[in-house]
């Protein structure tokens, strides 16, 4: 039992990892929260998802072992993502605050957000249909409103807004 929860820990400690390494320092830090207790509290919230899977969703140990690779071996890929987006949002920021932008620059930055958002959707597909060899549809449905569910805890424990990733935060998508 407690090798599932373990596993399942893991598993979703890269997503946690991933939503704070895109998000801007400033965003990451509680007034107050050093940083041993953020981590004290991340890896409680962590260690509570995994149940909270594993317990709705109905998993064996075979089934967390492979929801785990799954889940795992889109994270570089992921995170590339988020500090790509991350980048381009801080320079869209900067450009459209400078008011006498360039248009080539602005056009630039519109077309790099685009290509991304086609990189995510196409990497939501992929994961999509590499987690339904390990999960039935409805588990899969579900395990999607986990992480909705974690990512807004994420974003409220770092101070960010509601929404997608919230200002400066990676879109849901990379739940």
């Amino acid at each position: 039992m407690r090798r599932r929860g373990t596993v399942l820990a893991r598993l979703l400690s890269a997503s946690v990892c991933l939503s704070l390494l895109a998000a801007p320092a400033a965003a990451q830090r509680r007034p107050g929260m050093r940083g041993q207790d953020r981590a004290e509290l991340e890896s409680r919230i962590r260690a509570r998802f995994g149940e909270m899977v594993r317990e709705r969703l109905g998993l064996d140990q075979d089934q967390a072992a492979r929801l785990e690779e799954v889940v795992g071996s889109f994270q570089a890929e992921r995170m590339r993502l988020a500090r790509e987006g991350q980048a381009v949002r801080r320079r869209m920021e900067a450009v459209a605050l400078e008011r006498r932008a360039e248009d080539a620059e602005a056009l630039e930055l519109l077309e790099r957000l685009r290509a991304l958002r086609l990189e995510e959707a196409q990497l939501f597909e992929a994961e999509q249909e590499r987690l339904l060899e390990v999960l039935s549809p409805s588990q899969l449905l579900a395990f999607q409103m986990l992480r909705e569910e974690m990512a807004e805890r994420i974003r409220r424990l770092r101070g960010v807004g509601p929404g997608p990733g919230g200002p400066g935060g990676p879109p849901l998508l990379y739940w």
